[in-house]
């Protein structure tokens, strides 16, 4: 069987998924939301053999409390402006509402409500070293998955079906119908191979890759309409949600809406978010169609 064929490159490709084998060792690169998708869909479909989920830190994302509960915690009355201040705040909240009976879930429930005034009231250097160091943890927290597709993970880990890792991968080559990965492992000098029947990448989109990704953005960043945000998220925009052109000013008939906003927005991945940042941001439109046709009007 070629290379080609052992890679799944697209967890939703249905047919890649069903072709692999009941028996066949495979390696999940990715341990978000897609990867824990993809382990309970082989799992389901009656796999029974060695997975291996692979990420840079290795950590797999938590369960949906079982209860949902209101949110814990007031972090914007008096925004921190260090991250490191943040991290505190939020830990002594879960420590408090742990000692009440909580868990952690409503209090980084609050957290999210509130992440945008969070990010916004950081200094950039402080976003920077958030990203840098604490946005796969928040990550793992902040999407979450079903109880019972955590059941499935925790009986395969019991069972020494599935394993985590925290590696990075070298290089990949197919060895005798396999492939042979070399890997590194997190904070360790040296490199590891390991063979697997079929590897399954759910990394997710890049943003800040967005560029080569999408040919239509990439077009407007030639044109310098458009430029990746400082901390690397996704596109720059201003505070009316406008791109920001190579020159550092906004280009009036650009708006961007959604995730890839993030990097001057803040929480911006879930539906909620979303949902209410493409509303301003259509307000936005609206308000700029009016003034354009207004000053059309007064031009003619």
């Amino acid at each position: 069987m070629a290379a080609a064929a052992r890679l799944v490159a697209n967890p939703y490709d249905l047919g890649g998924l069903q072709a692999i084998g009941r028996d066949d060792q495979v390696l999940v690169v990715g341990t978000g939301l897609t990867s824990a998708d993809i382990i309970a869909t082989l799992d389901r479909n009656g796999h029974r053999s060695r997975i291996v989920a692979l990420s840079r830190h290795g950590y797999r994302p938590r369960s949906h409390a079982v209860l949902p509960g209101d949110p814990i915690g007031d972090f914007i009355s008096l925004p921190s402006r260090s991250a490191t201040v943040m991290l505190r705040r939020i830990r002594a909240t879960i420590l408090d509402a742990k000692r009440r009976g909580e868990d952690w879930h409503p209090v980084l429930d609050a957290v999210r409500r509130q992440g945008q005034i969070i990010w916004q009231a950081l200094p950039l250097d402080e976003q920077r070293r958030l990203v840098r160091h604490l946005r796969t943890l928040w990550d793992v927290h902040r999407f979450r998955i079903a109880p019972q597709v955590a059941d499935v993970l925790d009986r395969r880990v019991a069972e020494g079906m599935l394993a985590y890792r925290a590696a990075s991968i070298v290089g990949a080559e197919q060895v005798d119908g396999r492939i042979r990965v070399t890997l590194r492992p997190r904070r360790q000098p040296t490199q590891t191979t390991e063979t697997f029947d079929r590897v399954v990448v759910t990394t997710g989109p890049a943003h800040a890759d967005i560029f080569r990704t999408n040919t239509a953005i990439a077009d407007l960043g030639r044109m310098g309409l458009v430029r990746l945000d400082p901390i690397g998220l996704g596109l720059a925009t201003d505070s009316q949600g406008r791109a920001v052109s190579t020159s550092g000013r906004p280009t009036d008939s650009i708006f961007v809406s959604g995730p890839l906003a993030r990097g001057s927005v803040g929480e911006l991945m879930g539906i909620p978010e979303v949902t209410a940042h493409a509303e301003r941001i259509a307000a936005e439109i609206h308000q700029w169609l009016g003034y354009q046709t207004a000053l059309r009007r007064k031009a003619s």
